[in-house]
């Protein structure tokens, strides 16, 4: 009978040793002391994370409130506080995004009260949104101590032409287009008026958007837009006529 050389029994003793440290080295199964902890300590951070939501949402910045909420989600999954926000982050979502695009439009206008040919003038503006020949065109809401109320549109030359009977068409969101008495101003300047001013603004106060038709001189006509929707008419100072 052969005897096995003692290379190999060298080796089968190593193989040996090496199998037993293995098992020896696998880690022991966490308590449930342990796994009882590491939940509470979880659901502590979340519900910390869950009170800066809420802090954001009753100050009403859903901007703000929704990364906190999608982070608490991300990092606390399985958390009470993530059970609770989870059915109402959708909505928050929505809210979020309107509250952008308000903010983004109020952005748009620009208020002013100046000296104006010897008087004084407070104005509201809102640029198009696209250019109409080299530049965008301004809407002017004006107030004059001697020149009263007038909306406008102001652009570059050679400026705006209208028929005799000037009628400026435009819409609001998605109504029905209307239209309203415009002119051209006899001094020259590259303006149209909108002379029922007042039935201009009152739209405006409760639109997002608004499309209006010109036609520079010369050329077909265009349509230009402007996102109205952040007008805030309590900027839009009135001023004592004189």
């Amino acid at each position: 009978m052969m005897r096995p050389s003692p290379n190999l029994a060298l080796a089968l003793l190593l193989l040996a040793g090496i199998s037993a440290c293995s098992s020896s080295d696998k880690p022991a199964a966490p308590s449930a002391d342990a796994v009882a902890a590491a939940t509470a300590q979880m659901e502590a951070k979340a519900e910390q994370h869950y009170a800066m939501y809420e802090e954001m949402l009753k100050a009403d910045n859903a901007e703000l409130a929704l990364p906190l909420g999608d982070e608490l989600l991300k990092m606390y999954p399985q958390s009470a506080a993530a059970a609770r926000l989870r059915p109402t982050i959708e909505a928050l979502r929505e809210k979020a995004a309107t509250e952008g695009d308000s903010r983004r439009m109020a952005r748009l206008w620009s208020y002013q009260i100046s000296p104006m040919a010897g008087g004084t003038q407070s104005t509201a503006t809102i640029y198009s949104n696209e250019d109409l020949g080299a530049e965008k065109v301004r809407l002017v809401f004006r107030r004059h101590t001697e020149w009263g109320q007038s909306v406008f549109l102001y652009g570059s030359e050679p400026g705006f032409s209208c028929a005799k009977n000037c009628r400026v068409s435009m819409t609001f969101d998605d109504n029905k287009p209307i239209t309203l008495d415009g002119s051209i101003p006899p001094t020259g300047e590259p303006a149209i008026f909108i002379e029922e001013d007042k039935k201009f603004i009152a739209q405006v106060e409760k639109a997002k958007s608004v499309a209006i038709e010109v036609t520079v001189k010369g050329k077909p006509s265009s349509i230009l837009h402007f996102d109205v929707g952040g007008y805030d008419a309590t900027r839009f100072q009135p001023l004592p006529q004189k």
